[in-house]
């Protein structure tokens, strides 16, 4: 990259994140934050990390600024200062200053930037680039380094996901009896749907086209920029655009709450019993190279190319599902009735 660009992005990024900080109104700070996010999507892909950079821009300055506006609908736009407040900040900057500082002595035992003889370089990632096609038959070196070569972190990272739901689900969600009691100053602000005949109209012509565009970053995640986890974020995100432009109900007469839960613990169920397979063929724990034994007109190579074509689509259900679910508790307050 141009070093100025760089200077230009990196200035407007503390200059967000000192906003975001500073703002009273948590809409507004959210939206702020969106920016930063969006800004940070731009400087990775200017240092070549093109997938991290596409879910930055998904996750960070989409689906969660989503989540903060779910939350904020719920609880309070302004921010309330205490006297207390003060000393509280004043700890946490000192805390923030000492481990700043302490990081900053380690600044001088990192490699040069770029050398090919870090200890980074030295040891699996050569293996990795120049290896990565003739082994798996895939040219996008993050999809087979995520979903072969260290393809058990990534089937951890999606039980994570999922347990992650499960989690949001147990805090928040709330049963009928307990609604039924809840006081009058704890229901949801008024929210009118039918205001948004505009929205709704443009909603209905954009998810199709977000869903066959997360199909495509889902199936061609091998080639490009992309995979299970981009491509569920976007499919999620499409459901969640839909359930704002109409309500919850809308969305949950497509897919309800015991199907979101379903599809996602499937989608890691996906991905292990792609592993147990491999097992049964007399391999090790996802070694997708036996799986050429079931795979029709495969050799060992295409048949961990398909294997990760399988266990990212595990990836996508989960991703997709844990975004609505998560959606949904924090938009309705744990009621899944209606909500923003």
């Amino acid at each position: 990259m141009i070093w100025q660009f760089d200077l230009i992005l990196l200035t407007l990024v503390v200059i967000f994140a000192l906003i975001s900080l500073r703002v009273k109104d948590l809409m507004g700070a959210s939206i702020v934050f969106g920016a930063y996010s969006f800004l940070m999507c731009l400087i990775w892909a200017g240092m070549g990390a093109v997938d991290v950079a596409f879910t930055e821009a998904a996750v960070g300055a989409g689906v969660s600024t989503v989540f903060m506006i779910a939350t904020i609908y719920n609880t309070g736009r302004m921010i309330k200062p205490r006297p207390q407040d003060m000393s509280f900040k004043l700890l946490m900057m000192l805390v923030v200053v000492i481990t700043g500082a302490f990081l900053l002595t380690a600044v001088n035992d990192f490699p040069e930037w770029g050398d090919p003889y870090s200890p980074v370089n030295d040891h699996v990632a050569a293996y990795y680039l120049t290896h990565s096609m003739s082994d798996t038959a895939v040219p996008n070196v993050v999809t087979s380094v995520l979903a072969d070569y260290r393809s058990f972190d990534t089937m951890f990272e999606t039980a994570v996901v999922f347990v992650a739901l499960i989690g949001i689900y147990g805090i928040i969600r709330r049963r009928r009896k307990q609604d039924d009691s809840d006081s009058d100053t704890d229901a949801l602000p008024p929210y009118d749907p039918s205001e948004s005949l505009i929205i709704r109209q443009a909603s209905r012509m954009m998810v199709p086209f977000m869903q066959i565009f997360a199909l495509y970053v889902v199936a061609h995640g091998h080639h490009s920029p992309g995979g299970g986890f981009q491509g569920g974020v976007i499919l999620g995100a499409s459901l969640i655009l839909y359930s704002m432009s109409y309500n919850l109900p809308t969305l949950f007469k497509k897919m309800t709450e015991k199907w979101i839960i379903l599809l996602s613990a499937i989608g890691v169920l996906i991905f292990s019993g792609v592993g147990v397979i491999c097992m049964m063929l007399g391999s090790n724990f996802l070694d997708y190279s036996v799986l050429s034994q079931i795979l029709p007109a495969t050799d060992s190579v295409m048949a961990r190319s398909h294997a990760m074509l399988i266990v990212e689509i595990g990836v996508a259900f989960t991703v997709m599902c844990a975004m609505v679910g998560i959606y949904t508790s924090l938009a309705s307050n744990g009621r899944f009735d209606k909500g923003l």
